[in-house]
């Protein structure tokens, strides 16, 4: 093998089905990059389409359009390096899935080589035995004298263990340094989860070290739908990272691969859990507005903890000239609150009214009591979140907005929310954050935020410090309701992310909490099929990856006897 490659890495934010302006984005990239002298220039996994393109795969014309992009983008390389992109390919076989999750390297102004995805994840948020066929034989091509191999995402993720075994029989890396690659492409659309990161660069460090070759791992950003991409592309070796491109932002590099072995190893820049997440989450919210179109959004301040926080993100990602901030107090609503509420929208310096809906209160009520069985309790205080949310619904539409829930998962997971109340939007910023991390966010927030000349921090001390409450009645707090969140958080988190059964988790908090808790959760199941969907930023958000039965009785399966 020669001295190295200088291999080119394409980082970008893609649109999923827009095709043309993928293309041109890849395009513009690799004009870039050429200056730098690369011998191989490459982006990430399904680039062409974007990922994941989910049910557009059935259409036909997506297929033809993406066929002619292609053609375009090869064109570009009749007097430049080879470039791998990721594209669906139709197949060749009469049965099974129709298509090929694909790496196509365009070379000489033409296809050279395919590659078809050996493993296809389908588990989580993944389905991809719905639509691909999966791949048979490892791919190595010949760039300047190298042999460099190509493989795609989950064909790196063969040993992972999330549904509690081994999902993979192959190992694709091996197979294909086995085959003669010097050095391995990795074609990635890996989403992020909170530290992930670090456990791509331990998994791809090892990869280096079993198969003797550098690893190029590339890697989509941004936010589709729920799913967010953290970047984070890297070369990795034996040693370790011996080169990273930016998180949470569309980078591009040419590095040499391998490097000299007296070349720093990267080391990574750690960061929290809530620094990580309010990252994440940021870019989640921008390219949802950006790529659905909208620009503005209208967010309930309630003055509690979750409103502010979601407030805040919304700054983040759009500019508080794009946030819209309501307060809407009842009879039950506190002075405090309001004040509150007002406070994080002036230290935001978004948009601020307050509209009182107690006349709607009342006006509901009075034609409720006509009924020969008037609403109370819970019915009756549910009035007061289903009228906000009509509200804030119908300002939205006014503007051309969109709400998003400041619901946490906490109170997703146990069906501590008011369907079609507080639970209306288009997004769930909070959705995958445990209510433990909405306070770390917020004290990220003031600590990023925070004004000077020592006036009170962007979400007051006041929010952060109140008893959490729904605030639907008098003297209401959520911990005379549903377990305290110091206690709630672990036990779901041990039951949602690690699988883990009722008897497991009994054996570190009280048989009735964990009992509750779990009771709670399996019967807020229909709530959770018609709310937002959550940013997800967790392994195992309740969204989308979560997928049990409405219609159905099983709280006595997971236990273990």
């Amino acid at each position: 093998m020669q001295a190295g490659l200088r291999i080119g890495i394409i980082q970008f934010n893609p649109v999923v089905g827009d095709m043309s302006g993928n293309a041109e984005r890849i395009a513009d990239a690799y004009a870039s990059l050429i200056g730098d002298n690369p011998d191989l220039i490459v982006a990430p996994e399904l680039s062409v389409i974007g990922y994941p393109p989910r049910d557009l795969l059935h259409r036909s014309p997506i297929l033809d359009a993406q066929e002619a992009v292609l053609d375009e983008l090869a064109s570009k390389t009749t007097d430049g390096p080879p470039l791998v992109v990721g594209a669906t390919i139709r197949t060749e076989r009469d049965t099974g899935p129709p298509i090929h999750n694909a790496a196509v390297v365009l070379r000489d102004g033409e296809w050279s080589d395919l590659y078809h995805k050996r493993l296809l994840p389908t588990y989580d948020v993944f389905d991809e035995h719905r639509y691909f066929q999966p791949g048979k034989e490892p791919l190595v091509v010949d760039v300047a004298g190298t042999a460099v191999g190509v493989t795609i995402c989950e064909d790196a993720w063969d040993d992972t263990v999330v549904t509690g075994a081994r999902r993979h029989d192959q190992t694709p890396l091996r197979d294909t340094a086995a085959s003669g690659a010097e050095i391995i492409l990795t074609l990635s659309a890996s989403p992020f989860s909170l530290n992930k990161p670090a456990r791509r660069e331990r998994r791809f460090r090892a990869h280096a070290e079993r198969t003797d070759c550098p690893v190029v791992f590339v890697n989509q950003v941004g936010g589709n739908d729920e799913l967010i991409f953290d970047g984070h592309s890297f070369v990795a070796d034996a040693e370790g990272i011996r080169s990273q491109l930016v998180g949470f932002e569309s980078d591009r590099a040419v590095v040499d691969v391998p490097l000299d072995e007296d070349a720093d190893v990267h080391d990574s820049k750690d960061g929290t859990d809530a620094t990580h997440a309010r990252q994440a989450l940021t870019l989640g919210l921008r390219d949802y507005f950006a790529k659905t179109g909208f620009d503005e959004a209208v967010v309930g301040l309630s003055g509690g903890i979750d409103s502010s926080v979601a407030a805040a993100l919304g700054v983040d990602a759009l500019g508080a000239e794009a946030v819209y901030g309501i307060s809407l107090p009842s009879e039950i609503t506190s002075r405090q609150s309001v004040a509150d509420a007002r406070a994080v929208a002036t230290n935001l310096g978004i948009e601020f009214d307050i509209i009182h809906i107690g006349p709607a209160v009342e006006t509901i009520a009075n034609a409720l009591a006509t009924n020969e069985a008037p609403l109370a309790g819970v019915a009756a205080e549910n009035v007061q979140a289903r009228i906000r949310g009509s509200i804030l619904m119908g300002i939205a539409n006014q503007r051309d907005a969109l709400v998003f829930t400041p619901d946490n998962k906490s109170e997703a997971a146990v069906g501590y929310c008011t369907l079609y109340g507080d639970t209306v939007g288009a997004l769930a910023p909070l959705g995958d954050c445990y209510k433990r991390l909405v306070y770390e966010l917020a004290d990220v927030f003031n600590d990023a935020l925070a004004p000077s000349s020592g006036s009170s921090p962007v979400i007051p001390r006041s929010v952060i410090e109140k008893p959490p409450s729904a605030e639907l009645r008098a003297g209401q707090a959520d911990e005379e309701e549903i377990p305290a969140y110091e206690v709630l958080d672990p036990i779901l988190e041990q039951y949602i992310e690690r699988g883990r059964t009722p008897n497991a988790i009994r054996q570190g908090y009280p048989d009735h909490v964990v009992d509750d808790a779990l009771k709670r959760m399996t019967h807020a199941e229909f709530k959770r099929r018609q709310t937002p969907p959550p940013l997800r930023i967790t392994q195992k958000a309740l969204g989308r990856g979560w997928n049990y039965p409405v219609a159905a009785v099983y709280d006595h399966v997971f236990d273990d006897g």
